[in-house]
C-alpha cells in the first residue's frame, strides 16, 4: 500500500514537473569539444527522465538475474515443504483410520521431503504405523526416543503408559504417569492414573500433593479437588489411626 501510494505520488510529481515546463519553454545549448549542441528544455528533461528510467530498469534486471537462483532455490524449497506436510498429513489420517499400507507409504514420502529433527509429527507417524501393523516392540523403541526429546517427551512418555498396560506392567505404567503428572500436572489421564497408584499404594501426602498441583493446573474444577482432597484425608486419618 505504502509504495503505490509513492508510485502515485510520484507520477503525479512527473506530470506536475512536465507540465510546469510545458507552460515556460525553453532551449538548452551544450558547447563540447567544440560542438554545440542544441534542444528544447523540454527534449533535455524528457532525455535525462528516459536515461534514469533505462538505469532503474537495468539495475532491476540486473538485480533479478543475481537473486533468481536464490529465489528459484527457496521455491523449491517451499514446494517441497509443502508436499511433505500433505503426505504427513495423509499418513497420520490413514493411520488413525488404520490403514497400513497407506501410512507406511506416506511416512515414507514425508521422510525424503522433510528433515524428522525439525518436524515431531514425523516421529508420531512413524509409531502410529508401527502400532497398527501390530511391531509393538519397534514401537516401544520411539516411544522411548520420543520421551527423551523435550518437544515429544509427553507423547512419548503416554505412550509408553499404554504400551505397559497393554503388556500388564503396572510398575513401569506407573512409572510412566507420575513421571509425566510430575512434568505436566495438567495431563489429565496422568494425573488420574498417578492418583489411582498413589491412593493404592497408601501414598496419601504424595496424593494430596499431585492433586494441589491439579487443581492449580486447572484439571479439576474446585468442587471436585475439595471432595477428592476430603476423600484423602478422610483416609489418611484412618491409616494413621490404624497404625
Amino acid at each position: 500500500m505504502i509504495r503505490l501510494l509513492i508510485f502515485v505520488v510520484l507520477i503525479l510529481a512527473l506530470g506536475f514537473g512536465f507540465a510546469w515546463l510545458a507552460d515556460r519553454p525553453g532551449d538548452l545549448f551544450i558547447v563540447w569539444q567544440d560542438r554545440r549542441i542544441e534542444m528544447s528544455l523540454m527534449t533535455a528533461v524528457t532525455l535525462v527522465a528516459s536515461l534514469i528510467a533505462a538505469i532503474m530498469v537495468g539495475w532491476w534486471i540486473i538485480r533479478a538475474i543475481l537473486y533468481s537462483p536464490r529465489t528459484v532455490s527457496r521455491y523449491f524449497r517451499a514446494s517441497k515443504r509443502d508436499r511433505g506436510y500433505q503426505a504427513l498429513s495423509t499418513g497420520l489420517l490413514a493411520a488413525g483410520a488404520g490403514d497400513a499400507a497407506m501410512a507406511r507409504k506416506m511416512n515414507k514420502r514425508t521422510k525424503g521431503l522433510l528433515n524428522a529433527d525439525q518436524e515431531p509429527l514425523i516421529h508420531l507417524l512413524d509409531v502410529q504405523a508401527a502400532l497398527i501393523e501390530g511391531r509393538h516392540e519397534e514401537a516401544r523403541k520411539l516411544f522411548e526416543a520420543m520421551a527423551e526429546d523435550p518437544e515429544t517427551r509427553l507423547l512419548g512418555l503416554r505412550g509408553l503408559y499404554l504400551e505397559a498396560q497393554r503388556q500388564g506392567a503396572d510398575e513401569a505404567a506407573q512409572h510412566y504417569a507420575e513421571t509425566a503428572a510430575e512434568q505436566a500436572p495438567q495431563l489429565q489421564w496422568a494425573g488420574s492414573a498417578a492418583l489411582s497408584y498413589r491412593t493404592r499404594e497408601g501414598k496419601w501426602n504424595e496424593a494430596l500433593g499431585l492433586l494441589d498441583k491439579q487443581r492449580q493446573a486447572g484439571t479439576l474444577e474446585p468442587a471436585v479437588a475439595d471432595r477428592h482432597k476430603a476423600v484423602l484425608l478422610t483416609a489418611r486419618a484412618r491409616d494413621h489411626a490404624d497404625s
